[in-house]
């Protein structure tokens, strides 16, 4: 951590342009072709005087020699300090986009599942609606066949009454005939013959 904080030191911009030392000359540059060089644009023409003007207008305070250790503390804690600024102020902007972005999603999927819910609440209603309809026609089926059973049931009823009557009659008359003749009836000597 020392370390980084020597780094940043040496990093750190100086206050005054008269701590600067002063360029070294340049004698070589005289000797050599002249090298073809971009012109500047106006933006950079006037950065670059923007530049000047304020680095002009700053006072140039000279600081003691035994101040400057502290002053390089200083410099590198609140360097520091707003790295960690920087760093959290990031970080809480990450954490809100990360938060809004899970909101928005979240409101997504419980209008997705409320919008699925109602359309399964609905097929089903129509599903109940189609089924009390076939119930009702099983049972309109179901009512009808026992109407037909019962008027059938009705009918066996009366055949069967009427061929009672019938038998009631015939067995009547072979009884008037036997005993009008005197003689047994024919069936009942079958079974008396045996």
């Amino acid at each position: 951590m020392a370390a980084e904080e020597a780094k940043k030191v040496e990093n750190v911009e100086p206050e005054c342009a008269a701590e600067l030392p002063p360029p070294p000359p340049t004698t070589d540059v005289e000797n050599k072709p002249p090298v073809h060089e971009e012109k500047p644009t106006e933006e950079a023409k006037t950065v670059a005087v923007e530049e000047k003007t304020e680095k002009e207008t700053e006072p140039c305070v000279e600081k003691p020699a035994e101040g400057a250790e502290d002053r390089d503390v200083v410099l590198a804690r609140v360097a520091t300090e707003k790295k960690g600024a920087l760093i959290k102020a990031w970080e809480e902007s990450e954490t809100s986009k990360i938060d809004n972005k899970a909101e928005k999603k979240l409101a997504a999927i419980g209008a997705w599942e409320n919008s699925k819910k109602a359309e399964l609440e609905a097929e089903l209603k129509k599903i109940e609606e189609n089924l009390e309809k076939k119930k009702a026609k099983y049972i309109e089926k179901m009512k009808n066949k026992v109407a037909l059973l019962h008027k059938l049931a009705e009918e066996k009823r009366a055949n069967t009454e009427a061929k009672r009557g019938e038998d009631l009659l015939k067995a009547e008359e072979v009884a008037a005939k036997c005993r009008a003749t005197g003689a047994p009836p024919k069936k009942l000597l079958r079974w008396f013959s045996k």
